[in-house]
């Protein structure tokens, strides 16, 4: 108990580190920078980070965990690719909001391998989707597309999820699975940004030093709290709790960007917070899949 009760804490810390993800990468755009760029210099940094940090004891792995590392960096590089690209068609609110689909979708996923799901989860995921659909406001130039690229992301991250859960490498410290997966998805990112013709490093001193605190926060902190937190307390629970990232986006703005909340997404604020609370509650019952 002891033990899910600090993974619950690692997975609230990192969301709360990804939620600012949205106003850094803003600050980087406006200092020339893009989506692929963002997305492979935060990874860029936040592994040399952790090689500074971990050193020596980073390369004491097996070759099968680096397979292993190889195929999750995949859908974690993929992720804010496709997240990114839905804010060329819809506001950035909008699409974090559709990208947070993937509590559910890490869910159901569960659900078809164990074959069973608790009458608590199903309380949970209907609280936190109802506050998700309250958090959700388009803008007049929202497009079924963006929705789409944006859903994705979060079905995209959702693998990503139930493969760490099942990874067996629960021996390995959170420091050198974050390592592993930020080297490998900065390579992938980085090979795409020059397929695409986006790879550019004219940046003004200020975009460097906001992507080097990305790297720093984004990933080293943020993506160490979260391996950690989700082999403590499992994919179901880390999924639910990461919806602290967007109401963390939703603070920023208020607090610094001046934007103001409404009574309806304060609602869906509280929804998703009462959807924690349940998530927590001792329910021993279950509805197993029929045969």
């Amino acid at each position: 108990m002891v033990q899910k009760s600090k993974g619950i804490f690692y997975i609230i810390l990192s969301s709360v580190l990804f939620g600012m993800m949205p106003l850094l990468a803003r600050i980087a755009y406006s200092h020339n920078s893009n989506a692929y760029m963002v997305a492979f210099l935060r990874f860029a940094f936040g592994s040399l980070f952790l090689l500074l940090w971990g050193r020596k004891k980073l390369f004491v792995i097996k070759r099968n965990e680096l397979y292993t590392f190889m195929k999750l960096s995949v859908p974690y590089a993929l992720t804010p690719i496709f997240l990114y690209l839905s804010y060329n068609y819809i506001d950035g609110g909008t699409a974090t909001t559709l990208h947070f689909t993937y509590p559910i979708i890490v869910m159901l996923m569960m659900f078809l391998i164990k074959k069973t799901i608790t009458i608590r989860q199903l309380i949970c995921a209907s609280l936190a989707g109802g506050g998700l659909v309250l958090l959700y406001s388009p803008s007049s130039h929202s497009s079924l597309l963006g929705n789409g690229i944006a859903i994705f992301s979060g079905f995209i991250y959702a693998i990503y999820i139930v493969m760490l859960g099942r990874s067996q490498l629960k021996h390995l410290s959170s420091l050198v699975t974050a390592f592993w997966v930020s080297l490998f998805s900065a390579i992938e990112i980085g090979g795409i940004a020059f397929m695409q013709g986006q790879f550019t490093l004219s940046f003004s001193l200020e975009g460097w030093l906001v992507q080097i605190l990305m790297g720093l926060l984004a990933t080293t902190l943020a993506l160490m709290l979260f391996q950690k937190g989700l082999l403590l307390c499992g994919e179901i629970k880390a999924s639910m709790f990461s919806t602290f990232e967007p109401i963390t986006g939703l603070l920023i703005g208020a607090f610094f960007q001046g934007e103001v909340l409404s009574l309806v997404e304060m609602c869906g604020i509280l929804l998703i917070l009462l959807s924690v609370i349940v998530l927590v509650l001792p329910m021993p019952q279950y509805i197993r899949k029929s045969a």
